[in-house]
């Protein structure tokens, strides 16, 4: 199904860079628990939590396409946007979709559930986290059991959000492209922008003062 509409610019390039580094930071983590960089794996960690919390304030305050209240749907219109979907009559959007909106939602909420808890495990040998000291023994043991176990469970949300982008390409919605270039063909009109440059700026900022307090 080809796309019909005019191509307008959907995603600020901070939206852009957020999602190019999400996939940085996730192999980095992955790489140095694998090869026992635990320090790096730390500073990782907490880089990638200033993204998060950058990410969420954009929510609020950023790009109108980038709100959580404009993409959040109810579960009514998840339904009908699936049939939708299905039936080849889906027209694509100059926002998340009904379903992705969710699926964003939920992902940011597992990476900042890992990030946090990252903060608080230790492996009582070679690494602790900046606030491990804040729980008890046994405290610590569940977070890091959590925090070990919740990463397997964003690899199964990582899983269903790549088969969920190619079976959108197979509808006729390149989502990864406009995802890199900032466009998409709609019909809708084009969102109010903020200056991506902004969110990058206040995610450096906001990562030298975890980086000074952790």
């Amino acid at each position: 199904m080809k796309e019909k509409g005019n191509s307008i610019k959907v995603w600020d390039s901070f939206i852009r860079v957020f999602h190019g580094l999400l996939i940085v930071f996730l192999g980095g983590l992955w790489w140095t628990v694998e090869n026992g960089r635990v320090e790096l794996h730390k500073d990782i960690g907490v880089a990638l939590l200033a993204l998060l919390v950058v990410r969420i304030g954009w929510g609020i305050f950023g790009s109108e396409n980038a709100r959580f209240h404009v993409f959040l749907k109810s579960p009514a219109a998840i339904l009908k946007h699936l049939r939708r979907l299905f039936s080849g009559t889906y027209e694509a959007e100059n926002t998340h979709s009904v379903a992705g909106g969710w699926a964003v939602v939920l992902m940011l909420a597992l990476l900042l559930s890992q990030v946090m808890t990252g903060l608080f495990s230790t492996d009582g040998i070679l690494f602790s986290g900046p606030l491990s000291n804040w729980l008890s023994s046994d405290g610590q043991k569940a977070v890091t059991s959590w925090h070990k176990s919740q990463f397997d469970v964003i690899l199964v949300v990582i899983a269903i959000h790549i088969l969920a982008v190619v079976f959108y390409r197979f509808k006729g919605t390149p989502l990864i492209a406009s995802m890199v270039h900032g466009y998409r063909i709609t019909k809708q009109q084009a969102p109010n922008l903020k200056p991506g440059w902004q969110g990058m700026i206040l995610a450096v900022a906001v990562w030298l003062v975890l980086m000074l307090l952790l």
